[in-house]
């Protein structure tokens, strides 16, 4: 029996290496095939067992790799990388004639790899532990096993342990290193992940070069299930007496757009991070429409309810003061209002999926890659003026824009009293031909600023400590901008961007 297992063994080895995986490899795009093992060690691993017709995984683009692995379904992880076939051979008393396991159970006990308990049961829904795992590829892989007189590598392996011999041949084999150092964990579950390793390991299957997820909005790794959902936007004061503001240090990017008076508002916008303590949350503006470009939905504060409505009848989700309390909006003690409003975007992200707003991923805000405009005239220090006095100062430290106010650092600060300077990767400048927005007939409210952003319009790019001059566009409301420089795409370094959208006449200006 040993021989003939070594020899199935092999066979199935050079199957796979020649044929299976090379064909996943290929075609392989980033993130690979689920969205919830970005990044963990076992991907690659799991991407071969994808590609050898192993594994489809436990749901629609989702592995589960932390979830242990069921006697019924290592039978058939086991059997389908073995390339047993199965058998109607009814082996144990307690499996459910169709249910998907059954025929590789059979054909495995058949083969005498698996065993069942003395009552007669194979119990498919109970966990296999380490130590059984280890016993059960060693029958596979009919690899010799040493007895305890030689000695055992982990200390939490007894000598006379009934699996002992076995996690020694793994390890002597290279299949298993443990948990931990020293350890083997031999009564933990195995997790599917865990799963992955052994096979790929005990069968040497090729592992594949996963690409690398990253954020649609900044470039940045991003695993799957953060990437494929929506966009969460809080409006963000910038008064003198909301700073330092909070939650700005987590966003994946932000957006600065004027209000009356000669001021500016942010936009905090959380994709695939999100942050407990973001505000003072303020209203928005007619601008803000923007918004339903990228498929975010927004967080405000109430003011002038018909500004609200405008941008939401352009298609913007909004989740508004009054609507909501704590903990998706709430007011703070150190402040006073109207600068004591946050939010929380885990909350807020919830309450959208309550109301069954839209949940769709949001378009890449650039094309991102490396720098290449290492020609392009220097811009250390920027300054874009929203009104006279009220400007934003930044200041290239040779890594990242560092922000003041005018002359005055701009700090954020969190919950619990960390502070740090306000910064960020790329400086993005769209101007906007600027006009005026009144409320409707028979309404209250007071005209407010606009810049139009539909159209096309003069583009300042500033990143990596240059500046580039040239044109954004976009048709509609619905599209996000299209960004070109001399005529051909603009490519940006991935990183967390900053935009500004500045009336048309007001001047920026660098050194």
């Amino acid at each position: 029996m040993k021989a003939r297992l070594r020899f199935l063994a092999l066979g199935v080895l050079l199957t796979l290496a020649v044929s299976g995986p090379a064909t996943g490899q290929a075609s392989l795009g980033p993130g690979g095939t689920f969205l919830d093992d970005d990044f963990r060690a076992a991907e690659p691993a799991i991407e071969a067992l994808v590609a050898g017709g192993i594994t489809n995984g436990c749901g629609p683009e989702s592995f589960c790799p932390v979830a242990p692995v069921t006697r019924g379904q290592m039978a058939t992880f086991l059997a389908r990388t073995l390339s047993t076939g199965s058998s109607d051979v009814a082996a144990f008393s307690d499996l459910v004639s169709g249910s998907y396991y059954v025929g590789f159970v059979n054909r495995l006990f058949e083969m005498e790899i698996v065993d069942g308990y003395p009552d007669g049961t194979f119990r498919p829904d109970s966990p296999v532990s380490r130590g059984e795992m280890a016993a059960l590829l060693v029958r596979a892989l009919g690899l010799e096993i040493a007895g305890p007189e030689g000695g055992l590598d982990f200390i939490d392996v007894a000598s006379d342990a009934w699996f002992a011999p076995s996690v020694e041949a793994l390890r002597i084999a290279g299949i298993t290193t443990g948990c931990a150092i020293d350890r083997f964990c031999p009564q933990e579950a195995v997790t599917r992940e865990q799963m992955a390793l052994f096979l790929a390991r005990a069968f040497q299957l090729p592992l594949p070069v996963v690409p690398g997820r990253t954020s649609p909005l900044n470039g940045l790794p991003a695993t799957g299930l953060a990437t494929e959902r929506r966009v969460i936007a809080v409006k963000i004061d910038n008064a003198f007496a909301a700073r330092p503001q909070s939650g700005i240090q987590n966003a994946d990017a932000m957006m600065e757009l004027m209000v009356e008076g000669g001021l500016s508002r942010m936009v905090g916008l959380f994709h695939h991070s999100d942050s407990t303590y973001v505000g003072p949350v303020r209203s928005v503006r007619p601008t803000d429409a923007v918004l339903e470009s990228i498929g975010a939905t927004v967080g405000i504060s109430g003011a002038q309810p018909w500004i609200a409505d405008l941008i939401g009848a352009e298609g913007v989700s909004i989740i508004r003061e009054g609507e909501v309390g704590p903990p998706t909006l709430f007011r703070i003690s150190g402040r006073v209002a109207p600068y004591n409003l946050y939010t929380n975007s885990f909350e807020l992200r919830a309450e959208a999926d309550r109301r069954g707003y839209p949940d769709e991923p949001p378009p890449a805000l650039f094309n991102f890659g490396p720098f290449q405009y290492s020609t392009a005239p220097t811009a250390t220090t920027i300054n874009v003026s929203w009104s006279d006095p009220v400007s934003t100062v930044w200041a290239w430290d040779g890594v990242r824009y560092r922000r003041s106010m005018g002359a005055t650092p701009h700090f954020w600060r969190d919950e619990v009293g960390n502070s740090d300077r306000i910064s960020a990767d790329t400086l993005v400048v769209i101007f906007g031909q600027y006009y005026e927005v009144g409320a409707p007939p028979g309404v209250n409210g007071s005209i407010v600023p606009a810049m139009a952003t539909i159209g096309s319009g003069r583009l300042l790019v500033f990143t990596n400590g240059r500046v580039l001059d040239g044109t954004w566009s976009r048709s509609n409301n619905e599209t996000w901008f299209t960004f070109s420089i001399n005529g051909a795409e603009l490519l940006v370094p991935p990183g967390i961007p900053w935009f500004h959208i500045i009336p048309h006449d007001r001047p920026v200006t660098w050194s």
